[in-house]
């Protein structure tokens, strides 16, 4: 994944992981516009619903790759 990729936001399976998702965005589509690591973890900020939040490279799903 890389800044201007198309990608969706997965629905999180525990609900621990809900509580701290934006319920809103899952099953959206968004744009990446920075990479990021949230302690040590590889992440994302990506514009979805006119917002830019951040989200773990895990629960993003790819749609198209950018050039």
């Amino acid at each position: 994944m890389k800044v201007g990729d198309l990608v969706r936001i997965k629905p999180i399976i525990s609900p621990i992981m809900l509580a701290l998702t934006w319920p809103e965005s899952i099953g959206q589509i968004g744009v990446i516009v920075e990479e990021v690591r949230r302690l040590y973890i590889p992440a994302a900020k990506v514009l979805v619903l006119g917002e830019v939040a951040e989200f773990d490279i895990d629960e993003l799903e790819v749609l198209s790759e950018s050039r």
